[in-house]
Order: structure tokens, then C-alpha cells, then sequence
């Protein structure tokens, strides 16, 4: 079967570290991906997670190839039995966080599969680019939020009233 690839990039406006802390964390997945990754279990080296998915049956096992703080790069793969809950197998993912400005970076999410018996190449690429675009879409929720929490505009401040001459 032949190789097949998925890949979404997104410009975030803050800077390449900000945003590399949400997004390069292997342990830390489950918060930047939106309610789909219920739990996630790593075991005592750091480099395999066990992640169990909203309302599927079964997890998937995923192995830490790569990690490099400096490149903003992480590469890993998933390593359980072809019977998981995914429709591709020889899977391996890499995240790129390339800085765009001091203010802005851009988010390189792609991989590359063996579509399983019966799944089209086209099927696995659109499941694989919605994983990425939750993310992706997470981690722009959480570094908003942790930039500037409070966006609403403030309401001028009553001034003291002072005593009236009578």
C-alpha cells in the first residue's frame, strides 16, 4: 500500500514561544485538543502516551520520535496494532512551530500513513487534518486567553462626588 500525507498549517498571532508551550508538550494534549482526548496517560520515561478518545472505544498508543525545544519541533508515531481506533497504519505525525514575527508564528501539523484495508487515502487525510485543526484551534483558545484575559471594554469610573455649597 502506498504512502499517503496530511498536513495543516495556521498563522497564530503570538510569539513561536507561547505558543510552542501549549502545542510542543507530549504529556500535555489533552488540554489543547478541545474535549476529543478525554485522557491522557504517559508512562515513566515521558515518551509514551496512551490516549483515550471521546466516545471511541479502545486508545491509542503513541511513541515520542523526536523532541527538540530549540526547533520547536516534535515528531512522533503511533505504535499499537493495526487494529486501533484510526483508519490508517505506519503513522508518524510532526508538529513545527516556526516564528513568523516576535508577535506571530506559524504552525506546521503533518503526517504521514498507510490508509487501512477498505479506507481511501482522501478519508484519512480529512480524519488526520480534523485532529490537527482541533489543536491547532486549541492552542490559538489558550494563548488568547492566557495574552489577555479580559477583552471587554471598561467602564468609566464614577467620579467622587464632592460636598455642595449651600
Amino acid at each position: 500500500m502506498a504512502y499517503s500525507r496530511a498536513s495543516v498549517t495556521a498563522k497564530i498571532s503570538a510569539p513561536a514561544e507561547k505558543v510552542w508551550e501549549q502545542i510542543g508538550s507530549f504529556a500535555n494534549i489533552k488540554p489543547i485538543m478541545q474535549g476529543a482526548i478525554v485522557d491522557c496517560a504517559v508512562d515513566r520515561t515521558g515518551t509514551i502516551r496512551k490516549l483515550k478518545v471521546k466516545g471511541a472505544k479502545g486508545i491509542i498508543a503513541e511513541r515520542l520520535v523526536k523532541y527538540d525545544s530549540l526547533t520547536h519541533t516534535q515528531i512522533y508515531a503511533i505504535i499499537d496494532k493495526p487494529n486501533n481506533i484510526v483508519p490508517f497504519v505506519n503513522y508518524t505525525a510532526t508538529i513545527r512551530v516556526k516564528p513568523s514575527t516576535s508577535r506571530s508564528c506559524t504552525v506546521v501539523w503533518s503526517s504521514r500513513f498507510e490508509p487501512k484495508k477498505g479506507q481511501t487515502a482522501e478519508g484519512c487525510r480529512e480524519f488526520a487534518k480534523g485532529i490537527y485543526e482541533t489543536g491547532i484551534g486549541g492552542v490559538k483558545k489558550r494563548v488568547v486567553v492566557s495574552k489577555s484575559p479580559d477583552k471587554s471594554p471598561k467602564k468609566p469610573k464614577k467620579k467622587a462626588s464632592s460636598a455642595r455649597k449651600k
